[in-house]
Parts: structure tokens; sequence; C-alpha cells
């Protein structure tokens, strides 16, 4: 399950201030967060996401 993940919303989350809070687990790979901000979310989110697109470039074939 490439770029699918577990996420659970602490009681600290306020949606109306865009302000989330709670763990967050990447399926495939089992790499787990514990976020207190929107930010900290958001950075694994990227980061996931910029690894997995380099994996994807590094496992395509040389053009020649």
């Amino acid at each position: 399950m490439r770029q699918a993940f577990v996420l659970q919303l602490g009681a600290d989350t306020d949606p109306a201030r865009q302000h989330f809070v709670g763990v967050i687990e990447e399926v495939d790979t089992g790499r787990e967060l514990r976020f207190k901000s929107t930010d900290e979310l958001l950075a694994f989110l990227g980061e996931c996401f910029a690894k997995e697109t380099a994996d994807d470039a590094e496992d395509r074939p040389l053009r020649e």
C-alpha cells in the first residue's frame, strides 16, 4: 500500500483553527510520527512523498 497512511487525531485537535495533533503511520514502511502541530504533520507527509518519488525515479529504466 504505497502512499497509504493511518491517521489518529488527538483530543487537542481544533479544526476551526486548523490545528491538528495526533499520530500518523505510513502503512508500507511502518514509519510513525506523533505530531503536535499541523506543520509537523505536513512535513512528515512531504518527506514521505519526496522519498517515494525519489524511489520511483531510481526504479525507472534509463532511456538510451
